[in-house]
């Protein structure tokens, strides 16, 4: 899922970058590589997904062990923590970190779970519907309070920066609850009362969350 607005720093960084030099791990099907696109880059793309999942990176592989020895201007990873966030330990992604160029930087990007409006909170439960639906490979949304301290303990040299916008990207609220409607698996009655709650409060997407890390070195 893209966002939008995009930080102004990080149209930035990528306004600095040749299209080689941008790697995006967990591309999924394609999304906000069509938003790096738009912004004139043609970024390496990574995922594990197969391509009849509608996957279409032009690598694949585990984002949390890329098949990859390059490194990378702008490493982009969006709405990807929240669903490798068990898998992530006291140091961080190491491997996300070393694939980064002297003098580059790591983007993550992912929703926050707002309990407000209506229409957010709608979007925040069904994340964590699908989440619970499919354990092994989906996480509900992370707040970015939690990514903060966890953070804190990579101890990672350099510097960090973050921020957070209102997701003005439009979500298609009719095709969710019609797809809730088509049998998904129900879970205690849950999957009537949130179509019905979208029914009646609409789904946004609400804010989301940046989090720029930056090398110590010079380019």
């Amino acid at each position: 899922m893209p966002f939008t607005p995009l930080p102004e720093i990080f149209i930035a960084d990528l306004s600095r970058t040749g299209s080689s030099e941008v790697l995006e791990l967990g591309s999924g099907d394609g999304a906000f590589t069509a938003v790096l696109r738009d912004q004139g880059v043609e970024p390496v793309t990574v995922d594990r997904g197969p391509a009849a999942a509608g996957i279409r990176a032009r690598i694949r592989g585990d984002a949390m062990a890329p098949p990859l020895r390059g490194r990378f201007r702008v490493v982009v990873v969006a709405n990807l923590l929240r669903h490798v966030w068990r898998e992530i330990g006291g140091p961080g992604p190491g491997i996300w970190r070393d694939l980064v160029a002297p003098g580059g930087c790591l983007w993550v990007f992912e929703d926050e779970p707002l309990s407000k409006p209506p229409a957010a909170r709608n979007y925040r439960d069904l994340q964590g519907l699908l989440a619970r639906l499919d354990p092994s490979g989906r996480g509900p949304l992370l707040a970015h309070r939690r990514f903060e301290i966890l953070r804190r303990s990579w101890n990672w040299s350099g510097s960090w920066t973050s921020g957070g916008e209102a997701n003005a990207w439009s979500v298609a609220a009719d095709g969710v609850a019609e797809w809730l409607a088509a049998g998904v698996t129900d879970v205690g009655g849950e999957v009537d009362r949130l179509a019905s709650a979208i029914g009646s409060d609409g789904l946004s997407y609400g804010r989301y969350w940046w989090a720029r890390w930056q090398t110590e070195d010079e380019a």
